[in-house]
């Protein structure tokens, strides 16, 4: 193979590495904001079912508390009811006090509904607590790492960019122009291996001529179609 040939092909592909460890650094502050986001929503989700049950026994403390009330004020209509002297008192009488037994009857369903409801809560949470700690647990793994790998990529692509300057300086001035011209019009790829007769990059067949001639000799081609230039990777 070419020697210049050879030297760009590693050439690209430390660059291609250079290029996503790049990506992998410069998108480490969105990923650690994610895993805080991500942590801050799941605890926030268990402070919301928290706090619902909360809410639920308050308010069966407040129902309760009605109930007390009612049964109080049940009690004194029904010593209120011995001392009635006339059947309209009595009649009055007993439609209050069988109001006031319908209103304790009602705010005593709605506490057994309520400590169902406390019950299925209280179960949900039981089973959801033990999961949640291990989504925070991880969560917080995941932010610690990717924090502490930013100085070991940032000391990776620092060796790399060493490495291209080195491997630039073995390349031709020619061939290492044209080189970066067709990278800078093709997002950085310059370079397309040629395989089953197809260039690789644009999928386009390249002529038989051409073919051959990549298989039996040194000569540099370009593709016909995206202008990179060809090559046959060597079996290592």
């Amino acid at each position: 193979m070419n020697p210049d040939l050879r030297n760009l092909i590693a050439l690209q592909d430390l660059e291609l590495k250079i290029t996503s460890l790049q990506k992998q650094f410069s998108d480490i502050p969105s990923l650690v904001q994610g895993f805080e986001d991500e942590l801050r929503r799941t605890k926030d989700e268990h402070d919301a079912r928290v706090t619902r049950s909360k809410e639920l026994a308050n308010r069966k403390r407040i129902l309760e508390g009605e109930v007390d009330m009612g049964r109080s004020k049940l009690s004194r209509l029904k010593d209120q009811l011995m001392a009635v002297k006339t059947n309209k008192e009595y009649t009055a009488m007993l439609h209050e006090i069988q109001m006031a037994e319908a209103q304790i009857r009602g705010e005593e369903d709605k506490i057994l509904e309520i400590m169902e409801e406390i019950e299925v809560k209280e179960k949900e949470l039981k089973g959801e607590e033990q999961e949640m700690h291990k989504k925070v647990a991880e969560l917080q793994e995941n932010s610690r790492k990717t924090r502490e790998s930013a100085p070991h990529l940032e000391a990776d692509l620092e060796k790399m960019r060493q490495q291209k300057i080195l491997m630039e300086s073995q390349i031709g001035t020619e061939m290492l122009s044209r080189y970066r011209r067709i990278a800078d019009a093709r997002k950085g790829v310059a370079l397309a291996e040629a395989k089953d007769e197809l260039c690789s990059a644009c999928h386009v067949r390249i002529r038989p001529q051409m073919y051959a001639e990549l298989l039996r000799t040194d000569n540099i081609h370009a593709c016909d179609s995206c202008s990179r230039i060809l090559f046959m990777r060597e079996v290592v």
